[in-house]
């Protein structure tokens, strides 16, 4: 009878093996890989609500306060108050931000390449409707409180 898989172990090896090949880029950015995760996020939906970044990102709120300021002096991120709504903060990407955040992103895109080539697209995207049924199923999302 075959033994079954460690979950929390195969799930996080996977994740460490992706996480590992952008590290590079990372270090060479001076960039965490929460801070990397919030500019990806900005890249792709700039500006958001700092609250709606926490939850895309799965960073705790507290966690993202000390993100942001950093990422902000650095002038990799812009923040404004919500004209609508004074309490919200609208966060948003730099040109500074997008250029240095483009080779991790070069990175994570050749990454996908890599592996939809090795496995087929099919495979990847398998994977991923996997992993979103799992956490659906589950019911608790990362940062949750």
């Amino acid at each position: 009878m075959a033994a079954e898989p460690d979950l929390m172990k195969t799930f996080l090896l996977a994740y460490e093996s992706v996480i590992e090949t952008l590290r590079p880029s990372m270090k060479v950015a001076g960039l965490t890989e929460p801070q990397w995760r919030v500019l990806h996020e900005l890249k792709a939906r700039s500006p958001m609500i700092a609250s709606e970044l926490a939850a895309n990102t799965f960073v705790r709120a507290s966690s993202l306060s000390r993100i942001l300021r950093d990422l902000e002096a650095r002038d990799l991120i812009a923040r404004a108050q919500q004209f609508e709504d004074l309490r919200k903060t609208l966060v948003s990407l730099t040109d500074y931000g997008r250029k240095t955040i483009a080779p991790i992103e070069i990175a994570y895109a050749e990454l996908g390449q890599r592996l939809a080539d090795a496995i087929g697209r099919e495979a990847v995207n398998a994977c991923a409707t996997a992993c979103s049924g799992i956490v659906e199923q589950i019911g608790v999302q990362p940062g949750d409180d």
